[in-house]
């Protein structure tokens, strides 16, 4: 399904975001509700006001309100997809395909597990040719070191990374797309970030590691 090259030094990942267009993030509410997590949530329901779902391949506002929250990791494969194959799936098209992979678990009550490693790396790459490696219990200070052209690392951190200077931030629960690591800057793409710092962010690394849960995946194109 997926014609991959083997990008070059100087190619540049696009940003997607998770909520559809990157203008659109700063809407978003990152709201600690206990010692035990964060909620992530849009405060504007008025359908006028939603972002062009059917164009993201959603089947209704509600799908898009609930999923969006959620497609952080998805986001991430779809920068991919976009920089390193030709291949072109809406969000609601992936997302479909996630959870028919297992990728996602939807519990009774309604909440949702994921997003799952292995199923997702088994999937990605079957389908689309990636080679995926889990980082498992290995600090950002490890692991940047197989980021380089054509090998990145979708890290888990956690949300409030678009607030940098969030005191004693929890560990993980989103998903980022570090591209590069240079001169003890981490450049990551964020799906969930404001506008002004998704695309291309940037972090020292002792910085980035007090939102970083030391797990993610590296994922390498194949030529």
């Amino acid at each position: 399904m997926s014609t991959s090259t083997f990008p070059s030094s100087d190619r540049r990942l696009r940003c997607i975001s998770q909520w559809g267009c990157l203008e659109r993030n700063d809407e978003v509410v990152v709201r600690r509700t206990a010692l035990s997590g964060l909620k992530v949530f849009l405060p504007r329901t008025d359908p006028s006001r939603l972002h062009d779902w059917a164009a993201d391949g959603y089947r209704s506002s509600e799908e898009y309100l609930f999923w969006s929250r959620k497609v952080c990791g998805l986001a991430c494969l779809q920068s991919l997809l976009h920089g390193w194959t030709d291949v072109r799936l809406t969000m609601g098209e992936l997302l479909a395909l996630a959870l028919d992979r297992g990728c996602y678990a939807v519990e009774p009550s309604g909440k949702v597990r994921g997003l799952i490693y292995r199923p997702f790396m088994a999937w990605v790459g079957e389908q689309f040719g990636f080679h995926c490696e889990l980082v498992e219990r290995t600090p950002i200070r490890a692991s940047h070191r197989a980021v380089r052209p054509g090998q990145v690392l979708i890290a888990s951190v956690s949300p409030e990374i678009r607030d940098p200077d969030t005191p004693a931030p929890q560990r993980g629960g989103h998903l980022v797309l570090v591209y590069a690591v240079e001169d003890g800057v981490v450049r990551f793409h964020n799906p969930s970030g404001y506008s002004h710092n998704s695309d291309s962010a940037s972090l020292p690394v002792h910085v980035f590691e007090r939102f970083h849960a030391n797990r993610g995946i590296l994922i390498r194109a194949t030529s």
